[in-house]
């Protein structure tokens, strides 16, 4: 029995982080029995694994010995072989409940997050490394979302070789999507543009401080360049919540961009546009929206950094790395990629990072 422990509320999935982990439960409560203990504030829904709602969702939930008793009673009620903790937070509680049980314990890694909290200029960052190197080293498994998170753990936390397995954020797709000409079809003749426009995508809450820095790159230093080449032709749709009055008074002025706002279902802007763009370097992470795009069988350029958890050796010509903040050589590539047609998206991506193939190699290693 797996016990998933998901302290916030991720039903219905929203995020990048709540898709982890639903399809990670939805995946392994098809092959080994599975319940995911959460807060109380998660809504009744009809989903394919079990759920137990069993601590409020208060930010003293880390620390409150009564939510690891209440953990623990579901725990071994459940006779639970294995505890799964999505991120570090809940080290403190969970190390000994799998203790005193006799349970596998494993810390699902979305990213080294004391890392990501040093990027953004948060103070209290030295804290958070104490914590997650305190789990790491005190859990039986750590799966990591990336190798490059992965080698950052081996070698600048020390933590045991041994104990580290790769658990890549994963896709539902499992194949190249035969809409693509259907859907660019529509978005030109929706936006009335002429076919030889490139079209670029670039989405995100962008209230979150990694989209709002590779936002500003993007309209401030990459989009100055293309437009500067008069023979390069180009419209940019960019999607989200959280815009500020500066960025929103710029789009305006622009005839080139077109500012989406939230949009329900992105896939007409994912399969539609020629280009999706990812000019992100800080935050730490998978960069979700790059991993869903790619499934949906954009062709991608995207910075060093923000590209990590991709497994670009499985997708040949369909992704473009450029090193962090380089403005120039991502407006070369994004002219270099115009009028190409889209190619598909190589049958190794899919073979390596769908949930179903993730969760099969994962649990064959655990459970053998």
């Amino acid at each position: 029995m797996f016990i998933v422990i998901e302290p916030y509320r991720f039903l219905p999935p929203t995020n990048g982080g709540h898709k982890a982990c639903y399809h990670v439960c939805e995946e392994i409560s098809k092959k080994t029995e599975l319940t995911c203990i959460t807060t109380t504030n998660n809504p009744e829904l009809e989903i394919p694994f079990q759920v137990e709602k069993v601590f409020a969702d208060k930010i003293t939930k880390y620390i409150n010995p009564f939510v690891g008793w209440k953990i623990y009673k579901s725990a071994k009620r459940l006779k639970a072989t294995h505890i799964l903790l999505n991120q570090p937070f809940m080290g403190l509680l969970m190390i000994p409940v799998a203790r005193i049980l006799g349970v596998k314990l494993l810390i699902f890694s979305h990213n080294i997050e004391f890392m990501r909290f040093k990027s953004m200029g948060k103070i209290w960052w030295p804290l958070m490394k104490a914590l997650e190197t305190f789990t790491y080293k005190n859990a039986d498994q750590v799966l990591f979302i990336s190798n490059e998170d992965k080698q950052f753990a081996m070698d600048s936390m020390n933590i045991d070789p041994n104990k580290c397995i790769d658990m890549p954020y994963g896709t539902s797709v499992n194949q190249f999507p035969l809409d693509i000409p259907n859907n660019k079809k529509q978005l030109y003749k929706e936006y009335h543009l002429n076919n030889d426009i490139t079209t670029l995508f670039y989405f995100g809450p962008m209230d979150y401080a990694p989209n709002q820095k590779g936002l500003e790159n993007l309209l401030y230093e990459i989009i100055p360049i293309l437009r500067k080449n008069t023979d390069f032709k180009f419209h940019l749709f960019l999607a989200g919540k959280g815009l500020s009055e500066k960025e929103s008074n710029y789009i305006s002025s622009s005839n080139d961009i077109t500012w989406l706002g939230f949009v329900d279902s992105l896939d007409l802007y994912i399969k539609g546009t020629d280009l999706m763009l990812n000019p992100i370097w800080i935050g730490g992470g998978v960069k979700i929206k790059l991993m869903e795009s790619l499934s949906l069988g954009a062709t991608a350029i995207s910075y060093k950094s923000g590209s990590y958890g991709v497994n670009t050796s499985t997708l040949g010509e369909k992704i473009k790395v450029i090193p962090d903040q380089d403005a120039q050589a991502f407006s070369d590539e994004i002219i270099k990629l115009s009028g190409k047609e889209k190619v598909p998206t190589p049958n190794s991506f899919y073979a390596y990072h769908n949930w179903e193939k993730i969760t099969d190699r994962i649990l064959k290693r655990l459970l053998s």
